[in-house]
């Protein structure tokens, strides 16, 4: 752990948060694995509940799952085992669109497995994923990447369907305890494959900002599913991190450096945080009510708000309120707050998600509304 903690921490300075001597000094060693198998819902519960659901919407979302794909098509995905060389998203769009489109594609085709098996009656959905699984395991998928100082895209890249396997392997895994073999297979190469990512620092920014709290998303995911405590506390760090580093109103300054970007990015790094936050809990440790100086997830949330409500808000923090907001127009961006209201009501999110029901990221969570919503 001392290694992964030095790791993030050197490349922060004090004007973040912590001075770089009390980084140094962070022990999150009381954090351990306590339940690999818990996840990041309870499965059993949620199953339970969908059998029996009244909400025509859920009915229906519930209906289309059980059709599903079939494994044949999921199992022909294009194997990314080369070496990833991805054009930077914001000085190409179009190619980066092109490239990317595989690896979005395993994003989509792991949680769509997870979901259907979550409403469906036999395992067909759980065998696949892990069959999807198990063969890009043993062809290194996504161990291969291009990485400089200026150009990081790829492993910018790697890191969602890292947490995706990962989100979606821990709903099907109760259904597949008999396929251990194959099991630590897939496991050993998502282990590998989180330290391997996690051991390239990033430059100023990416080593602390929304891009660290992805990799620490994965750190804690993986972490719970193969019991490796300095991976799950890399994850936690990302907590502790955000905290530290937070304004007293909530507003995270790495993603206010972004200018234009800084609502859209307040909003983005919270997509993060939160599930961290919900994996922290099935292990049994409340990070949703940890407080560092005045500030918890709740008042980075609130800013978060605060943003939605009135540009203005922004005004301390950044130098203009031209905001590009398309962010706002896409579902997937606030499909966390279906998580975040199952545990705390707020009727500001509920009005903004409201309309936008049944929610899904393809990468953080799946199919949201089908794991948290409950409007019966």
């Amino acid at each position: 752990m001392r290694l992964l903690i030095v790791m993030f921490w050197m490349f922060a300075g004090a004007a973040w948060g912590l001075t770089y001597e009390e980084r140094l000094a962070l022990d999150l060693s009381d954090y351990k694995v306590t339940d690999s198998t818990a996840g990041y819902f309870d499965v059993d519960a949620r199953r339970a509940y969908l059998a029996g659901v009244r909400s025509e919407m859920m009915r229906v979302e519930v209906s289309h799952l059980k059709m599903g794909r079939s494994c044949r098509d999921m199992l022909q995905l294009p194997l990314l085992d080369h070496r990833a060389v991805i054009p930077g998203f914001y000085e190409d769009q179009e190619n980066w669109r092109e490239v990317a489109r595989p690896y979005l594609a395993f994003e989509e085709a792991v949680h769509e497995l997870a979901a259907a098996q979550l409403v469906a009656t036999d395992r067909y959905h759980a065998d696949c994923l892990v069959d999807l699984l198990h063969k890009w395991a043993v062809a290194e998928a996504f161990e291969d990447f291009h990485y400089t100082n200026l150009r990081r895209q790829a492993w910018y890249q790697i890191e969602s369907p890292i947490f995706a396997a990962a989100m979606a392997l821990s709903t099907v895994r109760p259904f597949v305890t008999d396929r251990h073999r194959d099991l630590d297979v897939v496991e050993a190469w998502l282990k590998r494959l989180a330290r391997l990512h996690a051991s390239y620092p990033g430059g100023r920014g990416t080593c602390c900002n929304n891009h660290f709290y992805r990799r620490a998303l994965y750190g804690a995911m993986v972490g719970v599913l193969t019991q490796d405590n300095q991976l799950f506390q890399f994850g936690v760090s990302a907590i502790y991190s955000a905290l530290a580093g937070a304004e007293p109103d909530g507003a995270l300054p790495l993603e206010m450096e972004r200018g234009e970007l800084a609502a859209h990015y307040q909003n983005y790094a919270l997509m993060y945080l939160v599930w961290i936050a919900q994996i922290a809990e099935r292990q049994g440790y409340d990070l949703f009510g940890l407080n560092i100086d005045g500030k918890s997830l709740h008042t980075l949330v609130s800013f978060n708000m605060a943003i939605l409500e009135d540009l203005r808000v922004l005004n301390r923090h950044v130098s203009t309120l031209d905001q590009k907001l398309t962010y706002q127009q896409d579902d997937q961006y606030f499909a966390w707050f279906e998580l975040y209201l199952s545990r705390f009501p707020r009727q500001d999110m509920e009005d903004v998600i409201a309309i936008r029901r049944p929610l899904y990221n393809r990468s953080a969570g799946g199919h949201t509304t089908l794991i948290y919503f409950t409007p019966d």
